[in-house]
């Protein structure tokens, strides 16, 4: 039997705003806007993936708490569900933090990343679950 996926990210909060990271257009799922985050690797738990594929993706640490605050069913880009899931963890800061792209160890992976309001984030609001995670967050 084939084991499931499992994936794991975090959602930066700052007051109003939600850190969002676009994918690279020579990576998985490219041009969309998500959290950083990816795969949990044998004997890691969702939290300990979640820091690392942060600090990969971002060359920042994360040292406050995380919430975990959702589950998001993971699919493929054409629709086909990918039998996995992701765990969604919220970490709330004070002051924005930007990502150092150009020095993380797995930066390539996006283009860009910003700071977005609930009024104009880049996401499908019908269909995206990141988006129904965000808004129920950030209320």
């Amino acid at each position: 039997m084939k084991k499931n996926k499992r994936f794991s990210g975090i959602l930066v909060k700052c007051n109003d705003k939600v850190l969002l990271c676009k994918r690279s257009n020579d990576n998985t799922l490219p041009g969309v806007w998500s959290i950083p985050g990816g795969g949990i690797e044998e004997g890691e738990s969702p939290e300990e993936a979640a820091r690392r594929e942060f600090y990969e993706e971002t060359n920042l640490k994360v040292n406050g708490n995380l919430d975990l605050v959702g589950f998001i069913d993971r699919f493929n880009k054409d629709g086909t569900y990918l039998k996995g899931f992701m765990y969604v963890y919220s970490l709330e800061v004070d002051e924005e933090i930007y990502p150092d792209l150009e020095n993380a160890k797995d930066g390539g992976e996006h283009s860009e990343c910003g700071y977005f309001s609930i009024d104009n984030l880049p996401l499908d609001k019908k269909n995206d679950e990141f988006y129904k995670i965000i808004v129920k967050n950030l209320k």
